[in-house]
């Protein structure tokens, strides 16, 4: 757990001065009145500083004090030394009616909070008030600890969810609560009532990223062992949580954590082992498989795709950091996965997680579904650029066969996206050639590389294709000389740069990047060489 200074469970001075006992009281100084409030001290003596106690509020009319300027002078840092929470005085009757001067001066250069009170109010009414805040607060403070104990019992004996937890804590706090549960990749959202209405889809982009940056955050640890975050937001509607509270809160989230992953252990173990075992194992009997896949839940006839995702090591986030980030991303992956597939599994394997997505559908949206997911997670990762992640994206494929070519088609897209400074997401069609070395069926690979680089411009129904595909060879011919390229061609000058153009805008690839240029000419090079 992250150090945390103790909470004071008590009112502050902005909090009485909201009363309506204060209502017509004029704040002259206020700065610090986020100080404590434990009591009332009515001060009519003039040893005042022998008995006045810290965090107590000063009520005076300056009775004994009027007609000694030398202590009244000193008043004011006199008991800013002694750690008051501030000064309440009524000034009709002995100091002329107004507070003076050079005691507001003295109380704005030290930031000590004075208040003038008005003729009419008793101090009887100020005392009572006080001490009707102080004893609401101190009856919420038993209250909760009440219930902060029974949840203890409960996750310990009956088993609270997570959702129960944050629920509790919510009515214990005032405030909205987010839980993120970093082994289990779960969270769970208790929104206050004010919240509920601000947000009523708690499970957007915008609501996790706006929570983060406000919320007061604490670590769940235990023993060094990192389980998550809970944090507390929003406008807080009533007293602050004891230091106490929060320690047993922060004890019983862990075991709730620990539990489901002891429920949840065996089932994602035996199924990790199938997993793995399907990618490394020489494979002796299909019929087995798929009898011991259907076991675990799992259909290998369906259509399969599979998300690497590496959490990057940053140097200035600890192990909370990396942990935190991990579990908010996997939670926008499967955000944005949404119902576009009927089964998504985790895997961890090795510092990676593996996100296994599954789906009976065979149609166009599920070959599509690599290049709108990853589309998708670069948009989110270019709002979130304090996460440093690298995707890898596999295509979807059918069978124990495809599930393995997944695993090489997402382990070299991730080891792609590594290798770049940003964080990033990448298909496997987004490599180019680097796809074509680990290919299993070397000329389906290069008739797919073909179509994804050169794209209409071998399309046999597109008019133009034939003129524009020589207009390119031509341009690698001639190494870009438009005018040797026009004289080749027999075309004006204008019309070289006029089709270089359309290549360009066809092929989605730029002259002027070494890359795309080098792809260019290897995917003419090849359909060239493929051509009957």
């Amino acid at each position: 757990m992250d150090a945390m200074k103790e909470i004071v469970y008590l009112p502050t001075l902005a909090d009485l001065l909201k009363l309506p006992v204060f209502h017509d009281a004029h704040i002259l100084s206020d700065t610090g009145t986020e100080h404590p409030v434990g009591g009332v001290f009515l001060s009519e003596i003039p040893d005042y500083d022998d008995w006045v106690t810290e965090n107590e509020l000063v009520v005076t009319n300056c009775y004994a004090l009027y007609n000694r300027p030398e202590l009244l002078c000193n008043f004011v840092p006199r008991l800013s030394e002694l750690g008051v929470a501030g000064v309440c005085i009524k000034p009709d009757r002995f100091l002329g009616g107004a507070v003076p001067a050079d005691m507001v001066a003295s109380a704005r250069h030290l930031g000590f909070p004075l208040i003038e009170l008005p003729a009419g109010i008793r101090f009887s009414e100020i005392t009572k008030a006080v001490t009707d805040e102080l004893l609401r607060r101190q009856t919420a403070t038993l209250r909760n600890s009440l219930a902060v104990g029974e949840l203890l019992t409960r996750t310990i004996a009956e088993g609270a969810t997570l959702e129960e937890i944050a629920s509790t804590v919510r009515e214990i706090t005032g405030r909205s609560v987010l839980i993120l549960d970093a082994i289990n990749h779960r969270h769970a959202v208790a929104l206050s009532a004010i919240d509920a209405r601000h947000w009523p889809q708690p499970e957007s982009p915008i609501f996790f990223k706006e929570v983060f940056q406000d919320a007061d955050r604490y670590e769940i640890e235990t023993a060094s062992n990192a389980f998550g975050s809970l944090f507390l937001f929003g406008e807080r509607t009533g007293p602050e949580l004891q230091y106490e509270l929060l320690e047993q809160i922060l004890l019983a989230i862990p075991l709730e954590i620990t539990r489901f992953h002891l429920v949840h252990q065996d089932g994602e173990r035996s199924f990790r082992d199938f997993f793995l075992h399907l990618l490394s194992d020489q494979l002796m009997d299909d019929a087995v498989e798929q009898e011991r896949a259907k076991s675990l839940g799992f259909c290998l006839s369906d259509r399969h795709m599979i998300l690497a995702v590496r959490m990057r090591k940053d140097e200035r986030e600890n192990l909370h950091g990396m942990l935190f980030h991990r579990t908010v991303f996997l939670r926008a992956v499967r955000e944005i996965i949404g119902n576009s597939a009927e089964s998504i599994r985790y895997i961890e394997n090795g510092g990676d997680t593996l996100v296994l997505l599954s789906s009976a559908d065979t149609g166009s949206s599920v070959s599509q579904l690599p290049k709108l997911l990853c589309s998708k997670l670069e948009s989110y990762l270019a709002e979130h650029t304090e996460m440093s992640v690298a995707v890898g994206c596999s295509r979807p494929h059918v069978g124990i066969s495809g599930l393995i070519s997944c695993s090489k088609e997402a382990d070299l897209a991730l080891r792609a996206a590594a290798s770049r400074r940003k964080s990033t997401a990448l298909r496997f069609d987004d490599l180019g050639i680097l796809s074509l070395l680990y290919a299993n069926d070397t000329n389906q690979e290069v008739i797919a590389f073909i179509k994804e680089v050169l794209r209409e411009l071998v399309n046999p129904s597109f008019s133009k294709g034939t003129e524009l595909l020589e207009t390119l060879g031509s341009y690698f011919q001639h190494l870009g000389n438009q005018r040797k390229m026009g004289e080749e061609l027999y075309i004006h000058y204008n019309t070289v740069a006029y089709r270089l153009k359309q290549i360009q805008e066809i092929t989605g690839r730029r002259f002027s990047d070494p890359e795309d240029r080098m792809l260019l000419e290897l995917a003419l090079y090849l359909y060239r060489f493929f051509q009957p």
